[in-house]
């Protein structure tokens, strides 16, 4: 195993950028420029990031961060909504979780977020931390929206969409008067929107963004390799509501959506909504739609499917640390037990 700190993400060896394009090929946040977007945007202070490898040349890898003493996480955070091993399908993961647990000097905590438990790498993952004698533990992370739309076009879609939703389509589209639409096209002034969206995003409900720059640098990199399908509702010439998705790997996230409180009884926010799933649906025709992270509740309406991501807590039972943990765990699973089994 190698241990790569700080790694340049953005300019990584040829053989270990290899490992992100193959993961790349399935997720866009996968990707080198993803891990590099967080390096140089969403860094919290006095944070490490690591590179694990396992192999010479590496079949796999996984990005790191420091999280308090002697205790790794997950390169991810709320803006992450896949993680996993970095390579190709078949890759050692079992292998390289042991031998990070196993890393002289010992860890007390490892923390992987935002795993798809039904991918071979996450028992993989399990396993790799047990045979390293650590205590292992999954949970669950947040649930995900979705709609599988391979061959869907866009009347049918919303002709199955549930009636309290088509009805409110139907009778705030009637009632818009003088309102625009904007969307990203190849030829788009991209920095003309992000003003948009930064305007949308200040007069909405929404907390501000614990990294300013994130979003803004999201959006040019989407641009950038294709993947941003984005667009703005205009009203009397005002932003009104704002949003944007990332389409990669014929599947579309509704990634970010905002709107301008002042347009409340509009619901610009649910009529550009529906514009761009007109768009992306008769353009793109993406074998999935997903809502990306949370279960709020109006996203069934969207979106009729819902799958989940976990997280895997590992804990050296060799710290007091991570024997104390250990010790937590093991109760909690005689407790559920014993609940189970009733009196």
């Amino acid at each position: 195993m190698v241990n790569c700190p700080e790694p340049d993400f953005g300019n990584l060896p040829a053989a270990t950028a290899r490992l992100f394009d193959a993961a790349a090929r399935t997720s866009f946040f996968q990707q080198s420029g993803w891990y590099d977007l967080i390096a140089r945007h969403a860094r919290p202070e006095g944070v490490e990031f690591h590179l694990y490898l396992d192999g010479d040349p590496a079949n796999a890898g996984l990005p790191l961060r420091t999280d308090g003493a002697r205790r790794l996480r997950a390169m991810a955070n709320a803006y992450t909504l896949e993680y996993g091993p970095i390579g190709a399908p078949g890759a050692d993961v079992e292998r390289l979780a042991s031998a990070i647990a196993a890393e002289d000097p010992r860890h007390e905590m490892i923390v992987l977020e935002a795993l798809d438990p039904l991918a071979a790498s996450f028992p993989a993952l399990v396993d790799g931390f047990r045979h390293a004698r650590w205590a292992a533990k999954p949970v669950f992370d947040f649930g995900v929206w979705y709609e599988e739309t391979g061959g869907l076009d866009f009347r049918r879609y919303f002709e199955t969409r549930p009636a309290i939703l088509r009805n409110t389509v139907r009778r705030k589209t009637a009632a818009a008067q003088g309102i625009e639409y904007r969307f990203a096209e190849p030829a788009t002034d991209i920095e003309a929107l992000i003003a948009d969206y930064e305007t949308v995003y200040r007069n909405s409900w929404k907390e501000p963004e614990p990294f300013s720059e994130f979003m803004p640098a999201l959006i040019r990199f989407a641009f950038r390799v294709g993947a941003l399908r984005m667009g703005i509702a205009r009203i009397a010439g005002r932003p009104a509501a704002a949003q944007f998705w990332l389409l990669w790997a014929g599947r579309a996230v509704i990634y970010k959506l905002a709107h301008d409180k002042m347009f409340d009884e509009l619901s610009p926010g649910t009529l550009l909504t529906m514009k761009m799933m007109e768009r992306v649906l008769e353009n793109d025709r993406p074998d999935e739609i997903n809502f990306g992270r949370g279960d709020d509740p109006y996203k069934k309406m969207w979106l009729g499917r819902r799958r989940e991501r976990w997280i895997i807590r590992a804990a050296n039972p060799r710290t007091l640390h991570g024997a104390t943990r250990a010790a937590l765990w093991l109760a909690s699973r005689m407790r559920d037990k014993l609940t189970a089994k009733g009196p």
